[in-house]
């Protein structure tokens, strides 16, 4: 198994009561997780591109939890947890409702000071076997095999499986539109690898209601990004291990620009999501601060109307639940624990990277308009049979649509 097996975006959302399991509150991360609003292991992503995949991902790919036996329930969380436990050494075995009784391996015997086990994963339970952990998505427990697992980010070498057909049969033409311009045939060139980086994070929004996503990030050898998808691995691509017509190793300065900008691109894909989770939250904040605002009003309504019966001689002994000025400070110290429930947190934590042997290949096709014949040409992601945007033939950009202007060929943001 590769460093993909992480809980996809179907998976539960952490429960609340995950900071009231088995293992105490969560305090600090320790010192060495990546923690804060936009953080993550980058350091480590340099040491492990150009390096060997070592005898611990080699178990991983080894370690087979059987679904049947392992997983009655199928979740991609108690997937990764079984897999990655299997992989460093540990003995599972099914319990009862659905729990499992675990043998650590030596190293987590040591790292946990205990022997055994018993992992709960319902979220739903009200009361713990003894001595058991609530491990559901975002828990103590959760979180302590996360840094177990994140400790020594994994990492891995695969070659990508050419899809036959490498191109689609309309070429370029599935991705560029022409107007006033016909395609010609499209014919692909040989096939050749370049070396690809995907990196595996698992991002926590807290904040109101938590949430723990698996990102998979695939950077090429410049650093650009090429593909990011939501979601514990990428999607239609066959692989086996080794890397294929790549035999050198990337080199220091090679992988400090490559995890450099792999950060720049985790940055900007943090950003949108954490606007997108801030609208999706932002409703039930503003809910929750209007009903404690209405209550606050209406007690502080019938205090001022309390105020006027007694008149100005009143027992201080006859206010009933505070005057108004200690009723405004309760609310606004109440509306300010609201907000910071709410807040927005997002942890990132690097746990694995995968060094790809990537197909590509060029692609030629022709226009035609009358006298006008121009080649163009495109690489083609065979793994996947994705054609790239041709080049404009004026500004050299991206062309989503190429039209005819002026006797040749231009995009529409360069063509008069």
């Amino acid at each position: 198994m590769s460093p993909s097996a992480t809980r996809k975006p179907g998976a539960p959302r952490p429960s609340p009561r995950a900071s009231g399991s088995a293992l105490g509150r969560p305090t600090r991360a320790p010192a060495g997780v990546a923690t804060g609003r936009r953080t993550a292991r980058m350091s480590a992503v340099a040491a492990g591109a150009g390096g060997a995949a070592g005898p611990q991902a080699v178990a991983m790919e080894r370690a087979v939890v059987p679904p049947d036996e392992m997983l009655p329930d199928g979740v991609a969380w108690r997937d990764f947890v079984g897999r990655w436990l299997s992989a460093v050494g540990c003995t599972l075995a099914n319990a009862a409702r659905g729990d499992w009784e675990v043998a650590l391996a030596p190293a987590l015997q040591k790292r946990w000071r205990r022997q055994r086990v018993r992992l709960v994963f319902d979220p739903q339970r009200p009361t713990l076997p003894r001595g058991a952990w609530f491990t559901a998505p975002g828990s103590s427990a959760g979180r302590k095999i996360l840094d177990a697992a994140c400790a020594d980010p994994l990492s891995t070498r695969r070659t990508a499986l050419v899809q036959v057909p490498g191109a689609p049969q309309e070429g370029i033409a599935a991705v560029c539109r022409v107007r006033g311009l016909a395609w010609g045939p499209p014919r692909l060139g040989p096939v050749r690898y370049e070396r690809r980086v995907a990196f595996h994070f698992v991002v926590t929004l807290w904040g109101g209601l938590p949430a723990q996503e698996p990102w998979v990030m695939l950077v090429g050898p410049e650093g650009d990004l090429l593909a990011w998808e939501r979601g514990s691995e990428l999607p239609e691509v066959r692989a086996r291990e080794g890397l294929y017509q790549i035999a050198d190793a990337l080199a220091p300065e090679a992988c400090d620009r490559m995890a450099a900008r792999a950060r720049e691109h985790l940055e900007i894909l943090l950003g949108r999501r954490e606007a997108e989770w801030e609208r999706g939250v932002g409703r039930q904040r503003e809910d929750e601060l209007a009903r404690l605002s209405n209550f606050f009003a209406a007690r502080i309504e019938e205090e001022d109307e309390r105020s006027r019966r007694r008149g100005p001689n009143g027992d201080e002994s006859e206010m009933e639940g505070g005057d108004a000025t200690s009723l405004k400070l309760e609310w606004e110290r109440r509306a300010a624990e609201v907000r910071h429930r709410w807040a927005l947190r997002t942890e990132v934590r690097m746990w694995g990277l995968e060094e790809w042997a990537w197909p590509v290949a060029d692609l030629e096709q022709e226009l035609r308009a009358g006298a006008v014949h121009l080649r163009l040409t495109s690489r083609v992601d065979v793994a996947r049979g994705r054609p790239a945007l041709p080049a404009c033939p004026g500004c050299q950009a991206p062309a989503e649509m190429l039209v005819r202007a002026r006797g040749g060929v231009a995009c529409v943001r360069c063509a008069p």
